[in-house]
């Protein structure tokens, strides 16, 4: 269980995390990612269905997620802000490679926040009971499936950085096992329909891939953030369509 308290304690802030010694321990862990997000989706999921007892489900909806972004750190949202910020702003490659370097947000990451945040909490608060904390840890499973399935297959921008060392060693077992974690959990979710979410999460991770590689040759760490946020985003969102009768 070591790949799991190091994948912990890289993406989250919960205790029991073991803080990775080097990057290839950290690369280990990579297929223990989706497992992670079965835990914070988990989290948020206790959260929302106990709040619906007390409040309306769209508060409950924000309490849900501002909870998961306490016990991650904001860690991926922190990703999309910069990722957006960069290749939407930046007008040469080496300055949106400087602007991801940046902690400072401007005018494009906090909207892509707040747009995908709102996209989130207006997905889940139609859904209710086993639906709602199915899709929510569906979500953030899944979500960080596309994020290792986009690690294993997208070429680095840059050869330094975090994102960049655990890439570059990622083998595609480890990768393939994070995949099929994130797969299970749509299937427990969705039943049937698991192939929708997939399907999406698949294609936006493909296409943060593809803006990235256009944009500055390649994914760092802040897009693999950009990338589980919109997995997030679009399997809530295929709850919404799928589940809400």
């Amino acid at each position: 269980m070591t790949g799991f308290r190091t994948a912990l304690a890289f993406l989250t802030r919960l205790p029991g995390g073991q803080h990775p010694e080097d990057a290839k321990v950290l690369t280990r862990s990579v297929g223990w990612f989706p497992t992670v997000g079965i835990v914070i989706g988990a989290l948020g999921a206790g959260v929302f269905v106990g709040a619906s007892q007390l409040v309306n489900p769209l508060t409950a909806a924000v309490l849900a997620f501002a909870v998961t972004a306490i016990a991650t750190g904001g860690f991926h949202e922190d990703g999309l802000a910069d990722s957006v910020d960069a290749l939407a702003g930046g007008w040469t490659v080496e300055r949106r490679l400087e602007i991801l370097k940046d902690s400072r947000h401007g005018t494009f990451g906090v909207l892509a926040l707040v747009l995908i945040t709102m996209l989130k909490v207006s997905a889940l608060a139609p859904l209710s009971g086993w639906d709602a904390a199915l899709t929510l840890v569906c979500a953030h499973s899944l979500g960080r499936a596309g994020a290792v399935g986009l690690m294993a297959v997208a070429p680095t921008a840059r050869p330094d950085g975090l994102g960049a060392d655990y890439t570059r060693s990622l083998h595609p077992t480890i990768a393939i096992f994070g995949v099929l974690v994130g797969v299970a959990s749509a299937v427990v979710a969705f039943g049937v329909w698991a192939a929708v979410p997939v399907g999406l999460v698949a294609l936006g991770s493909l296409l943060v891939g593809l803006w990235a590689w256009r944009r500055i040759g390649g994914v760092t760490g802040d897009l693999l953030g950009a990338a589980e946020q919109v997995g997030e985003a679009v399997v809530l969102i295929a709850g919404s369509a799928l589940l809400v009768s």
